[in-house]
C-alpha cells in the first residue's frame, strides 16, 4: 500500500518480556514517507505492553514534519479503539475511565492526542502474526528492543 506523496505511510508495534507491568520493553515504528524509509525504535526497563504500544506511535508522529498526514496501521486494538472511539470522551471527562476512575497511561495519551490535532490520520487495525511482511518488521525491531532492555536491565 503505498502512501500518497506527502503523506506518511507507518507501522508501529510494542512488546514486553512478562506481564503485569514493570517489565522491560520495546517498541518500534517504520515511517515511510516520500520514498524513504525510517525506523524508530526505543525501549523501557520498566513498563508495560500498552504503553510500548503507545510509545510506538507517539516516536513515529512526533518524527513527522508538523501537520503531514498519516495512514497509521497498529495490531494494537488497545491504541486503534482508544485513539479512534474513547480519546474524544476521555477528554471531554478530564481525562477519567467510564467510573471516574484513572486513566491508564494518561501522560501517552495526552501526547497522543496533542499529536493527532495536529495532523490529519487515517487509523487501521491489522491482526498481529497474520503474515504482514511490515507489521511483521515491526514486531521484530519492537521485541528485538524488549531484549535488549531485559539484557540491559540484567546487569543492573
Amino acid at each position: 500500500m503505498p502512501a500518497i506523496m506527502g503523506s506518511a505511510l507507518i507501522y508501529t508495534d510494542g512488546a514486553c518480556i512478562g506481564s503485569g507491568g514493570g517489565c522491560p520493553g520495546g517498541y518500534a515504528a517504520l515511517v515511510l514517507l516520500d520514498g524513504r524509509e525510517q525506523i524508530i525504535i526505543g525501549q523501557s526497563l520498566a513498563t508495560t505492553s500498552s504503553a510500548m504500544e503507545l510509545m510506538g506511535v507517539i516516536s513515529a508522529l512526533e518524527a513527522l514534519p508538523a501537520h503531514t498526514p498519516a495512514e497509521i496501521y497498529s495490531d494494537s486494538q488497545y491504541v486503534v479503539i482508544g485513539v479512534t472511539e474513547r480519546l474524544p470522551w476521555w477528554r471531554s471527562r478530564g481525562w477519567r475511565i467510564i467510573k471516574g476512575g484513572k486513566l491508564a497511561n494518561k501522560n501517552l495519551w495526552q501526547r497522543l492526542s496533542a499529536l493527532q490535532e495536529e495532523r490529519s490520520i487515517a487509523w487501521h487495525w491489522l491482526k498481529g502474526h497474520a503474515g504482514d511482511p511490515r507489521n511483521e518488521r515491526v514486531h521484530a525491531l519492537a521485541y528485538g528492543q524488549a531484549c535488549l532492555a531485559a539484557a540491559t536491565r540484567g546487569r543492573g
